[in-house]
């Protein structure tokens, strides 16, 4: 009987043990370092030019610009985790090519942004990065994020839903807390995270387009949860890529997929 009481000891030890390196570590499991930062996009790339782009006086990512005619709106681009803006020039390219701006946003603490980095300092950087973009120009605003950055896009649309002309969110959440407690079922996750990180509730008020890009054979974030954020939507567009994964669906983007996107966007 010793034996059995010492063992239940140990076990739920070890269970506390885990519960509180969760709850401080999930910054570092939710924004992991990049492993490898690609070399700076900046220069001239034929038909458009990438700069550092500054918020505050400070680096916060880079910008591509049209180089043969005026942008017509501007894209503001949320990179996933394990990323930096480094990354997300082919995602840029697409829109850039079409005739708009794109900001490649960075968080604080990845890629080449200093700061700390948490989620609630990448929230912060890209509510920042919608308010500095609207202040620096004109036009149309829209937001695309992937994974993590579709949380983030989100987000930002939450007490700005007027400063938006519309939204993409690429292989997204429903909310972070139903994903992890999917993941992480042993354990109350829902009550440790620093923010559920509600993409539903954070969208609910806006009344512009958006659009909702799942891959049918995600599993690190099942397509059920973006087809719960897309159908809590009244009029979100759902496009599901069929034989998707959650890293390769760029891939399985070609140019009738990205025509119909900016079409539902109304920027065609």
């Amino acid at each position: 009987m010793s034996m059995i009481k010492f063992c239940v000891r140990l076990a739920l030890v070890a269970y506390v043990v885990a519960l509180i390196a969760l709850y401080l570590m999930q910054d570092r499991m939710l924004l992991p370092a990049p492993l490898d930062i690609p070399g700076t996009p900046t220069g001239h790339h034929g038909a458009y030019d990438v700069e550092p782009w500054h918020v505050d006086g400070l680096y916060a990512g880079y910008v591509a610009t049209p180089a043969a005619t005026a942008p017509r709106g501007t894209f503001v681009l949320f990179h996933g985790n394990a990323e930096t803006a480094e990354n997300k020039l082919p995602v840029a390219e697409v829109f850039v090519r079409d005739g708009f701006r794109v900001v490649m946003v960075e968080y604080p603490g990845q890629g080449n942004r200093q700061g700390k980095r948490t989620m609630l300092a990448a929230l912060a950087a890209s509510r920042d990065a919608l308010v500095a973009a609207r202040a620096q120009w004109s036009g149309p605003v829209y937001l695309v994020g992937e994974s993590l950055g579709a949380g983030m896009a989100a987000q930002a649309v939450k007490g700005n839903e007027a400063a938006v002309a519309g939204v993409v969110l690429i292989t997204p959440w429903d909310t972070l807390a139903s994903v992890a407690g999917e993941k992480y079922w042993l354990f109350p996750v829902r009550w440790m995270l620093h923010d559920p990180f509600d993409s539903v509730a954070a969208i609910e008020r806006y009344s512009g387009p958006v659009v909702v890009i799942a891959a049918q054979q995600d599993s690190l974030i099942p397509i059920v949860h973006a087809q719960r954020l897309a159908s809590a939507h009244p009029g979100a567009q759902l496009m599901v890529l069929p034989d998707a994964h959650h890293d390769d669906w760029f891939g399985a983007m070609h140019d009738t997929q990205w025509r119909q996107v900016l079409s539902w966007l109304h920027a065609d």
